[in-house]
């Protein structure tokens, strides 16, 4: 049977995979005779989503993961939340793993909604930062294999979903346990880990784009000076699409001998869209 509940989607997207992950899961579902609508949660506030909470029938929440664990602003978003007793899914964008991503948000949502679906989705690495040398690219070729992956699997999740046949990947003990391997350490140092983005001065034009593209407002222009007010998230937007490459993390700046930083899943991402 076909679902036709009016559906409404609140995501949060750093450098762009849960933005395109959304989309995605949105076509679908019009496809499949949803009524559907998606938001950045950086465009609405706690008393608009409750009203839109309120018309709907259907949830759902997208992130990326970061450590095993929901991004600080999402985790604020679904906290402030009213209480709807709503069914909802839940989904996550990840590189290689993250044990129960999609789970532990029901730390913020199981006392609010019936969390009916869950699932991961595999996407290309934005952590292209200097300190941490992990493998990323921005060949297009190589991402867009990663992409069909993750279509194959979002096609899947929206056909649970309107069939209203319950799934929930990563909610068992050993995926709690494989996701907490990650997700303890993270919390533990999370704290000391905010104030680790900066800008490099000598190359910084002042143009004021990383301020205007923080979600959580970490970064202050003023005058020749950036400074940070320690409550970085980590998103990587600012180190992403810097047009100079001038913001550091960990006090490095990017190599460009690297290419550029991941600067989203498809050619011409507006990172500004989200906000």
């Amino acid at each position: 049977m076909i679902l036709l509940k009016k559906i409404v989607i609140f995501y949060f997207s750093g450098t762009g995979n849960t933005w395109w992950a959304t989309g995605r899961l949105t076509e679908y579902l019009k496809g499949m005779g949803a009524d559907v609508t998606f938001f950045s949660i950086e465009q609405v506030d706690t008393e608009l989503s409750d009203r839109l909470i309120a018309g709907c029938g259907t949830v759902g929440f997208g992130y990326p993961i970061y450590g095993s664990d929901v991004p600080e602003i999402m985790k604020d978003f679904m906290k402030d939340l009213a209480p709807s007793g709503k069914d909802a899914f839940v989904y996550c964008t990840q590189w290689l793993w993250s044990g129960d991503g999609a789970r532990v948000s029901a730390e913020f949502l199981s006392n609010k909604f019936r969390i009916k679906w869950a699932e991961h989705f595999a996407m290309p690495n934005n952590v292209s930062v200097s300190a941490i040398r992990l493998p990323y690219t921005n060949d297009k070729r190589r991402i867009n294999k990663i992409l069909k992956r993750a279509d194959r699997r979002i096609k899947r999740l929206v056909l649970k979903i309107v069939s209203e046949k319950p799934f929930l990947r990563g909610f068992s003990a050993v995926s709690a346990c494989s996701g907490y391997i990650q997700r303890g350490p993270f919390r533990y140092f999370f704290g000391r880990l905010r104030n680790d983005i900066n800008v490099e001065i000598k190359k910084c034009n002042f143009c004021g784009y990383c301020v205007k593209l923080c979600p959580v407002s970490n970064l202050i222009l003023d005058g020749n000076t950036v400074s940070t007010l320690g409550s970085c998230i980590m998103c990587l937007r600012c180190y992403s699409f810097c047009p100079r490459m001038a913001v550091t993390y960990m006090k490095k700046l990017h190599n460009p001998e690297r290419g550029d930083p991941y600067r989203g899943p498809v050619d011409g991402f507006d990172p500004e869209l989200m906000q």
